[in-house]
């Protein structure tokens, strides 16, 4: 069974992630979230250097949550709890490489990202 992933941006360690992800036969990208305003449109591929993948980066969230992701690969430097939460509670895994989500700087948050878990 192929894991349906959605990269969350596509900056020194997204590039990477969607290299390693269109790598992987057992992995589809079927969205990437663009933080910055000049990515939404434009090939996720051509983001990061590669050939065209026919995946374009968006802005929008309910976009790519209604793409039913199995995961969403989130490597934004800093970690948005809104956003984790908003992932978390549409029943989407995630995986990341954000400092904060290593536990100790959870902080007062954690009981909305424990929450939004279950």
């Amino acid at each position: 069974m192929t894991c349906r992933v959605v990269q969350w941006t596509t900056g020194n360690v997204g590039r990477k992630s969607v290299h390693a992800i269109v790598a992987n036969s057992d992995l589809e990208l079927v969205g990437c979230y663009a933080w910055a305003a000049d990515k939404v449109g434009k090939d996720v591929g051509e983001l990061c250097g590669i050939d065209p993948l026919g995946v374009n980066a968006t802005d929008d969230i309910d976009a790519l949550l209604a793409l039913r992701p199995d995961c969403v690969v989130y490597t934004p430097m800093f970690a948005d709890v809104d956003v984790l939460v908003r992932i978390l509670g549409a029943g989407v895994n995630i995986v990341t490489t954000s400092e904060f989500i290593n536990g100790t700087g959870f902080g007062a948050d954690r009981a909305r990202i424990v929450a939004a878990c279950e």
